[in-house]
């Protein structure tokens, strides 16, 4: 296998494994949160806050690569177009990194749409307790004639 195409592959299953350690994080955040250990949650946060700065690094240089081997090979810098240009056993290779990033991408994302379910249903369960909260105190200002207006 061409070494160029190897640190290619190598890249493209860095990202992937990074994605995965940020999928893992997200899931042990939402089993903290439920379990409201906000150390464990901070922790995590700091911890996903990393991994995803290492996936940035990973993201940029698997487009590097692309870019450099598309130059080079005279193709576009995607999947397809560089498969293409790989002999058999570099493209299987190839392509199932790229499955597999494709895939981890996948999960990443259901997962941040689990989580951004789960925001929004904290927001309208805080707004129905602050509303009860409110009217509850209203109906105390309204029978003291006083209000307290300090933020």
């Amino acid at each position: 296998m061409r070494a160029e195409f190897e640190e290619l592959i190598r890249a493209v299953t860095n990202e992937a494994d990074c994605i995965d350690d940020l999928t893992e994080i997200i899931r042990e955040q939402r089993s903290a949160m439920a379990e409201r250990d906000v150390d464990s949650v901070n922790a995590l946060m700091d911890e996903s806050r990393d991994i995803f700065f290492d996936t940035q690094t990973q993201d940029a240089l698997r487009n590097d690569l692309a870019k450099k081997l598309a130059a080079k090979y005279s193709c576009e810098p995607k999947v397809s177009s560089l498969a293409a240009v790989m002999d058999n056993e570099e493209r299987t290779i190839f392509n199932g990194a790229a499955d597999r990033l494709t895939q981890s991408i996948f999960v990443l994302k259901s997962e941040m749409i689990i989580l951004n379910g789960l925001i929004d249903q904290n927001e309208q369960y805080t707004s129905m307790l602050l509303s009860e909260w409110q009217r509850l105190n209203g109906d105390r200002v309204a029978q003291s004639g006083s209000a307290d207006f300090r933020g």
